[in-house]
Formats: structure tokens, sequence, C-alpha cells
């Protein structure tokens, strides 16, 4: 399963790239994107507008995002980029902009996002989720400046920004020499790519014939490129002997890789892929890349219709100005995401309290489908574990406790369970199971809890109610 995985995720590579080749304007639009992927410090300008049509999700939607910053990837094991993102929804949007920072390739917004992600919250008529991120915000926050939103640790050792962006380029020139997309065009100004339903099916049948002739080249430039960035990089938790291994599936995947190409060319030789591109009549992607002087423009329109219809469109402008960027730090309080997490969903119990849990499991399930409905209504979705003995469920105590609000406490010395209220302590009597205290489901009608048991085939279904 690994093999076929890995061989699907390399034609999927493969594909997405060979939306350039290597015609004669192929090559030159990779030649200038790789002159602007080799600028590594640059000021930015985006304008995007989607619309999602009612006939794809049930009410239209008009998003406009606004982005302006600027970027420092000179050193990749100290990377830097500061933006501010504005968007609206329905010509209904934020207020302030929220700045997005990667500062020693750690991830921070800024803390008056929470207050734009409530107005969006309320914009899509959540309401209570509105409520819970608004009692943090208001209580827990005051002093408080930027959200770590994740650290990305040194991903890049050995390898320069325009090592690794020269290093796709040999990747394309090598492993597609000689193919000719024919979906690229020089303008007077720059290139364009232009990917409609008239040409889609005559480019996918192109790049299906070039790697059928030449999956052999394809494939071992393929290994080759994915070592070579493998071995710079560092993953957290991916170590030196993950990596090995993956080269070696790699290398096994030959045979799948093959095969995938066969079929593939005699599902596009059975003339059914024609139905599919019928279905998407009228559907185009185009994407325009020029230079003004110093600036570099790239403009993007998206348009799918499936059987007639128009589902949603997508248009894009990106200006890039290289210029020198001075890298700034943090100034102020940080709070770090796995702490904010926390307190909303201490806020979300206090304000929206969990009032009924149904748990569901089959003979011979090591877990339990969990569903929490709240007091407005709005249901979470969990797994946990359970045991039986003796004919009879034992559920995870502090699980379930603390979803209803209760204080769970544990007394090591004498393995004792209990649920504290104010200074009342009600000893529970369970069991440990895989170093979680666990008590029969009927026993938190002695806590006040109505609990209701269905037997539905082989489908047991346990409900706790508050």
């Amino acid at each position: 399963m690994i093999k076929k995985l890995v061989s699907l995720a390399i034609v999927g590579v493969m594909s997405i790239s060979m939306l350039t080749g290597c015609g004669v304007n192929d090559l030159g639009y990779l030649k200038y994107t790789k002159d602007l992927s080799n600028i590594t410090e640059y000021s930015f300008e985006n304008t995007t507008t989607i619309n999602v049509s009612e006939e794809m999700a049930g009410e239209e939607f008009n998003v406009d995002f606004t982005l302006d910053g600027e970027v420092n990837l000179e050193d990749l094991e100290s990377m830097y980029m500061s933006f501010d993102l504005l968007f609206k929804v329905n010509d209904m949007g934020i207020e302030s902009p929220m700045n997005f920072k990667v500062v020693d390739n750690k991830v921070y917004v800024s803390k008056n996002s929470l207050l734009e992600v409530i107005t969006l919250a309320r914009i899509m008529e959540s309401d209570s989720e509105a409520k819970v991120m608004q009692e943090v915000y208001d209580n827990d926050l005051k002093d408080v400046d930027y959200i770590l939103l994740t650290d990305l640790g040194d991903v890049y050792k050995d390898m320069s920004y325009k090592e690794m962006s020269d290093s796709g380029y040999d990747y394309l020139t090598k492993a597609f020499k000689g193919f000719d997309s024919k979906i690229i065009t020089k303008t007077s100004k720059g290139y364009s790519i232009e990917l409609s339903s008239e040409n889609a099916l005559t480019f996918i049948q192109n790049l299906f014939t070039y790697l059928y002739e030449n999956k052999t080249i394809v494939f071992d430039e393929t290994v080759s490129y994915v070592k070579n960035l493998y071995s710079n990089m560092e993953v957290e938790g991916f170590t030196e002997e993950d990596k090995q291994e993956m080269f070696v599936e790699l290398e096994e995947s030959r045979e799948d890789f093959y095969e995938f190409i066969d079929e593939a060319a005699l599902f596009l030789a059975s003339g059914e892929l024609d139905t599919y591109i019928d279905m998407i009549e009228d559907s185009k992607i185009k994407s325009e890349i020029y230079k003004e002087g110093k600036k570099y423009i790239e403009k993007d329109e998206v348009k799918i219709v499936y059987e007639g219809i128009e589902m949603g469109s997508l248009v894009s402008e990106t200006i890039i100005f290289p210029e020198i960027i001075e890298k700034t730090q943090i100034e102020g309080n940080i709070v770090e995401v796995e702490k904010l997490e926390g307190l909303l969903n201490t806020a979300e119990d206090k304000i929206n309290p969990i009032q009924k849990m149904e748990l569901e499991w089959y003979p011979g399930d090591e877990d339990a489908m969990v569903t929490s409905t709240r007091l407005e209504g709005n249901t979470d979705f969990d797994i946990q574990p359970y045991t039986i003995i003796d004919g009879r469920i034992y559920l995870p105590l502090r699980y379930i406790g603390e979803a209803f609000g209760e204080e769970v406490s544990w007394e090591d010395a004498t393995k004792t369970a209990y649920i504290v209220r104010g200074a009342e302590k009600i000893e529970v009597t369970g069991i440990l199971f895989n170093s979680k205290t666990m008590i029969k489901v009927r026993d938190f009608e002695k806590l006040g809890y109505k609990v209701e048991f269905v037997q539905d085939g082989d489908l047991s279904i346990a409900t706790i109610l508050n």
C-alpha cells in the first residue's frame, strides 16, 4: 500500500509540475519563473476575489482577500515574513488587518486576529463560537500582543533558497526534456499559461504519452530530486532512518509507477476521458506572468463549470518588488496556541456546556465514537477507548467527567479516583485500563446523570445526559 501511495504521489507531483514542460515557450517560462524564484528579498501585494455559486454552496458567497507584506528568505534557517491580511465575505469584512509574521522560523499572528475571526463567525452565523472567543479575548488576552501558531524548526540545513529553486528547475528540464505542453504562449511582456476544457484532453494525452515513452528517466530523475531535497531537510520526528526507509520505498515503487502509467495509457486510449472533459466544458485556468521595470506581476483566473453550471471562480493579482528587507523581531507578550486552545475549551464549557454525550461501538472495536451535544445544539465528535468486563461497559472517567464540567482528582497512594464538588469529594470505584481510570457507565447515575442504553443489532449506544 505504501509503495502504491508513493508512486501515485510521484505522478501527482509530476502532473502538477508539467503545467510547464520543456518546449521553447516552456523553457522560457521556466527561466522566467526561476529568475523570480531566486529573488530572496522582496515586498509583495496580492488581491484575490473568489466567488462560490449558490449551486455549489446553497447560497452565493463572494470573498475578497488583500495581502500586503515583505519577505526575506536569504537564510532558510532563519526565515522572515510579515504581511497584513484583510478580507470580506459578501461585503462584510474585518475592520483592521490581521498581521502574520514568520520570525526565526516561528509563525505568529496578531492578537486582534481573534477579534476578526469573531466577526467572521458572526457573519457565518456561528454565534456560540463568537461568544466563546469574545470571552477569552476580553478576559484572558488583555496583556497579549501575538499568538505563536507553530515553530517550523530548522527545516533546511545545507541548502539555500536559490539552490532549492535551481534543483527544481534542473529536475524539470532533465525529467521532461523534449516535452512541449503546448499550453504556454509568449506575450509581449512575458508568458501566459492557459488550460481549458478545449485543450485539456490534448494536454493530458500528450503528457501521459511522454510519461509512457520516458517512464524510466522520469522515475529516476524524480527519485534523485526527492532524495536531494529530503537529504537537506530536517523535519521534527522524521529521523535519518525514516529518510532512508522512504528512499528505499521510493526505489521499490518503480514497478507500481510503471503499472500506473500503463493503466493510464490504456484508459486514455479507451476514450472514456472525453466524457469527463465534456462535464467541465467552459472551465478554464489562466495564468499570466510578466515584468514591468523591476516589478514582477502575476495574474490568475480560474473558472469552474460542471455540467453547464458555473460553480465558482477566482481572480487574483500579485505584484512582487525586489528590495532589501530588514528582519524585525516580535515585540510584546506572546501566548502559545496550545494555551489559547485550552482557554477556548474552558470558556466553551462555561458558556455552552455539554448537555448530552452519546457513545457508539460495535463488538471488537477498540474505541467508541463519541458525539457530544452542547447547550446551543452544536455537536463535537471524538473517539475514546472503552472496555467490557463481565458484560459491563467501562468508560474513561476523566474524559467524560471533565467534558461535563466536573473536577476529577486521582489519589495515587490508594489508586482512587474522586469527583470534587466544592468541599465534597465523591469516591468513584473503577479500574485502571491502559493508564486510564474507567468506571461502569451506570455509575454515572450515582453522580446525578441520567444514563440510557440501547442495543440496535450489533451496535451498542450509551447516552449520558446532564
